[in-house]
């Protein structure tokens, strides 16, 4: 159903789109108008409607969407000339960060492979090449690896090698066996690129088991630069692409698009409704693709809609994604120590957690990794007969971490 707005504001249906600044309006209205059939005339008048624009240039590097500065500058009296020179120098500034990406991923990669290390990388640059053959239209932050189980003291060892560290000292054990908390960071000292290593793709393996045996048995390759890096196979694309971006609220506008491409016949859509649902991920689907249409007016088998909004769990994940969005401060990345990262992060995302799945197993699990956090047994060490008392000092752990990351 559409709603309609005032003259010049976006027309954007569904859930709190009245809420939204008219600079996050204006964005999705231009992914409308330059990925679908609607009217562009309806794009200049909204960009005519007295919108900040530091707000619009902001927006558009926070949430990935660069890509859509090409076409809204050759329209050429969509956007005015100060911004039109501000999205320049990002992009250019965002072309120079993929080289420096790709050329570490490869280097990276190959020492991975000149070890005997099995992995695959995911998101970032491989995805952007898979989905739109190019490696910058995406524009990632991280390198993410996913390393074969047991291999964690080894990759530890290489990346030090390579010139990186462990900014939230998250240690592996000695004999590399014990698994990773889902993923450590490796900051390099001098291009400061973040390599994380995962050893699954979430913490909780009854939200999605997959790990680098599952991904390697069935991984595709993509060029990145003038190597050929294993990536996952684009079949388990939207059921991980849509889970990791609902997770997270769609907090970057960006994996929604991702999913769009994926998503581009009904059949697409029938087939990754299934894959969710064998994996009980249907709601969270459901969910993925109320937000394709609703905000990007993507193109949704209209029974899927329908099953959508009988949804009470889409309904409530609906809410709390619209929560991101409606923020003040959606075209800004939150302070590290801000509340309003702790609100998103630890709060809002938490919620999104327990409601992307409601299973007794996987609700049950969850609750337990966080009680029994292994960040808090890396910090302080109880006696075998003690370790009952975990829960009860996660909030001096999380304290400490916190005191620990502002003296750094």
């Amino acid at each position: 159903m559409d709603i309609d707005q005032p003259p010049g504001a976006a027309r954007i249906d569904g859930l709190n789109a009245r809420a939204f600044s008219p600079e996050l309006r204006f964005i999705l209205l231009a992914v409308r108008t330059l990925d679908g059939p609607d009217d562009p005339k309806l794009l200049r008048t909204a960009a005519g409607a007295g919108l900040d624009w530091d707000i619009v240039v902001q927006g558009l590097a926070r949430h990935g969407l660069l890509w859509l500065t090409a076409p809204l500058l050759a329209a050429g009296d969509v956007v005015p000339a100060p911004a039109a020179a501000a999205l320049r120098r990002i992009n250019a500034a965002n072309v120079v960060a993929t080289l420096q990406r790709i050329e570490e991923a490869v280097r990276v990669a190959r020492a991975f492979e000149q070890a005997g290390v099995r992995f695959v990388m995911i998101k970032g640059v491989p995805l952007s090449v898979q989905l739109y053959r190019d490696p910058a239209r995406r524009a990632g932050r991280d390198l993410d690896f996913v390393i074969e189980r047991g291999k964690a003291a080894q990759v530890d060892a290489i990346l030090t090698g390579l010139g990186y560290f462990r900014p939230d000292n998250g240690v592996p054990d000695a004999a590399g066996t014990a698994p990773i908390v889902k993923e450590i960071g490796y900051l390099h000292s001098r291009s400061r690129i973040l390599v994380e290593v995962h050893d699954r793709l979430t913490d909780n393996a009854e939200l999605l088991s997959w790990d680098c045996e599952t991904l390697w048995a069935d991984r595709e390759t993509v060029s990145v630069g003038s190597y050929s890096m294993p990536t996952m196979a684009r079949h388990r694309l939207p059921v991980y692409l849509c889970l990791h971006g609902a997770k997270h609220g769609w907090a970057r506008l960006m994996w929604l698009h991702d999913l769009a491409a994926l998503i581009d016949t009904p059949e697409a859509a029938e087939r990754a409704l299934a894959d969710a649902a064998a994996l009980g991920l249907d709601g969270a689907m459901l969910h993925g693709f109320a937000r394709l249409h609703a905000w990007f007016g993507h193109s949704i088998p209209p029974a899927i809609l329908a099953r959508a909004h009988a949804s009470r769990q889409v309904r409530l994940l609906d809410r709390l994604a619209a929560r991101f969005h409606r923020d003040a401060g959606w075209h800004e990345q939150p302070g590290r120590h801000s509340w309003r990262r702790f609100w998103q992060g630890s709060v809002l995302s938490r919620s999104i957690g327990y409601a992307i799945k409601p299973d007794r197993r996987y609700w049950r699990r969850q609750l337990a990794l966080e009680l029994f956090s292994p960040a808090d047994r890396q910090l302080i060490t109880l006696p075998a007969g003690l370790t009952w008392l975990y829960p009860v000092l996660r909030p001096v752990g999380w304290l400490a971490r916190r005191w620990k990351l502002r003296r750094g």
